[in-house]
């Protein structure tokens, strides 16, 4: 049997992780090899951009009113009197 058709036995990403020094060797070009080690990895299913590779929102948009940069000032704490 070729590493080609052994490699596409494989049905998990745990089974992949395991044994890939076995197909170092295979080649990553082909398109077959490339959509099936796709196929292996886990999918984020609520993730923002995923399906285009990119994610859009990385931090949570803040609340009305709120500027989003205040709390990336150096010593800035929430709530206090002081730093409004």
């Amino acid at each position: 049997m070729s590493l080609k058709e052994e490699f596409m036995k494989i049905t998990t990403y745990e089974e992949w992780d395991t044994r890939r020094e076995e197909f170092k060797s295979l080649n990553f070009r082909d398109r077959d090899i490339i959509d099936h080690l796709d196929s292996l990895y886990p999918k984020l299913i609520y993730s923002i951009g995923f399906e285009n590779g990119i994610f859009t929102e990385v931090y949570p948009k803040p609340k009305g009113g709120e500027d989003p940069k205040k709390e990336m000032e150096i010593g800035y704490i929430p709530d206090c009197e002081l730093c409004k």
